[in-house]
């Protein structure tokens, strides 16, 4: 009786433990379905890249509210200061001044994690349920805050009234897409 308990553990652990831990270690942003993709443009006219939002439920009456994954994988090299400097300008044109004031310098911490991109390199944000909003550089994160006012704020660069494009709001919006 004992051999067969030992032997069935060992099946167990030779068996199982390889696919328990792979999923405990996946991350549950790395999981959830692309409900929407769009080509990034710079200039209206040069594809620099692909967006893709990322939700559990692709139906959700509420396409913005965490979580949620944002991901944009680039075909060509952009300064970190490029996406810093227009971040700013865009969350600011579409917050009133008195709520981009009180955030900032929140902003501008967030901001400061921006790196230099190369062909082939993502980045992510990742909203969680918990009002944290993560930046992540090829699946590692480089920024986080947190604050449902914050992830608002930051999301409005290409959620907002006047977003970045108004093409790419619309594909990331239209769920069938």
């Amino acid at each position: 009786m004992w051999r067969r308990f030992q032997k069935s553990t060992v099946m167990f652990a030779v068996v199982l433990c390889p696919i328990l831990s792979a999923t405990v270690g996946a991350r549950p942003f790395d999981t959830m379905p692309v409900c929407s993709q769009a080509e990034v443009k710079a200039l209206r006219f040069i594809t620099v890249g692909r967006a893709s939002l990322h939700r559990p439920d692709c139906n959700t009456t509420s396409p913005l509210s965490a979580p949620l994954r944002l991901d944009f994988t680039y075909y060509r090299e952009i300064p970190g200061d490029a996406f810093a400097k227009a971040a700013r300008k865009i969350i600011k044109r579409n917050l009133p001044a008195v709520a981009f004031k009180r955030l900032a310098s929140r902003i501008d911490a967030f901001n400061a994690a921006y790196q230099t991109i190369q062909q082939g390199d993502r980045y992510s944000l990742d909203y969680h349920a918990d009002g944290t909003l993560v930046l992540l550089l090829n699946g590692e994160a480089v920024a986080r805050e947190k604050g449902d006012d914050f992830a608002s704020a930051y999301l409005s660069i290409w959620f907002g009234e006047r977003p970045y494009s108004d093409a790419l709001k619309a594909a990331l919006m239209d769920v069938g897409s």
